[in-house]
């Protein structure tokens, strides 16, 4: 009897180990899956913290051109578009902080977050000048009171004094300021553009230089040929003086000569707080 007691105790532990290791194979068969690696997790989010900016981006503009029509009277709707701007700041400056020391993998989703900052200033740009238009007093304004404000430069207009090129290049740096560079037709026709006395004349900051034979701005940069027309160039190359302008055109007269001018620095930044 106890050695039938002992076979069927060692027929069950038997039976149990074959279980157990069948059990075994089994696990080592079906493995467990290994972890991601860390550069990807942070690769992924980051790729999903570019498309919710992405989708703010796009949200952002639609909300914009809504705002364009309805300026006047949708104030509500502004001031949603600026928690929307505030709230995306908030939440890129946050995740930026958290993946300061991410792998070269993860370099070209950077430069896409840089790339949806830049378009980013595009339209709070674009904003200021709708605000402006609307409100010209608004604080937003990037160039100070009585200047004029174009891409990136502010314009200031003496048409109530009379002075030679020399004075009026010196009362322009007093204001931090050079006379005007025009660097593009679109500049000319911006400045042509303005509502000023028919005959007003203003000096610009071109003028001979006699030691390098050529025509300069102040920045001692060469003018390109094509800012003149056909009339103008002739000028240019015929005559040496200081140049002027005159319901947008550009003419040639002697430095001593007194008449108006024009003074221009760089606009400052549009801050995203000042469009509140």
């Amino acid at each position: 009897m106890s050695d039938q007691v002992t076979y069927a105790t060692l027929t069950l532990q038997d039976s149990a180990g074959a279980r157990n290791n069948r059990n075994g194979n089994n696990l080592r068969k079906r493995g467990h899956p290994a972890p991601a690696p860390a550069w990807r997790q942070a690769a992924l989010g980051l790729f999903i913290l570019c498309l919710m900016l992405l989708i703010g981006l796009v949200t952002l503009g639609i909300m914009f051109l809504q705002m364009s029509n309805e300026m006047n009277s949708d104030s509500e709707k502004r001031n949603q578009l600026q928690k929307i701007i505030h709230q995306q700041q908030d939440n890129l400056s946050q995740q930026l902080d958290n993946h300061r020391n991410l792998p070269a993998q993860e370099e070209s989703l950077k430069s896409q977050i840089s790339d949806l900052l830049k378009r980013q200033g595009q339209l709070a740009i674009r904003l200021c000048e709708e605000l402006i238009i609307h409100m010209s007093d608004h604080r937003c304004n990037p160039c100070p009171e009585t200047w004029q404000w174009y891409q990136n430069s502010c314009y200031y207009f003496i048409t109530n004094e009379e002075k030679t090129w020399t004075s009026s290049r010196k009362h322009c740096m007093d204001k931090n300021s050079t006379l005007v560079k025009i660097d593009s037709v679109e500049e000319k026709n911006f400045l042509k553009s303005r509502p000023l006395p028919v005959s007003s004349l203003f000096w610009l900051g071109l003028s001979w230089d006699h030691s390098g034979r050529d025509w300069l701005w102040e920045d001692g940069s060469i003018p390109s040929p094509s800012l003149f027309n056909t009339k103008e160039l002739a000028q240019i190359n015929g005559s040496k003086g200081c140049a002027y302008l005159q319901k947008g055109n550009i003419y040639i007269s002697r430095c001593s000569a007194e008449i108006s001018w024009i003074c221009e620095k760089t606009a400052a930044l549009v801050k995203i707080d000042d469009l509140d």
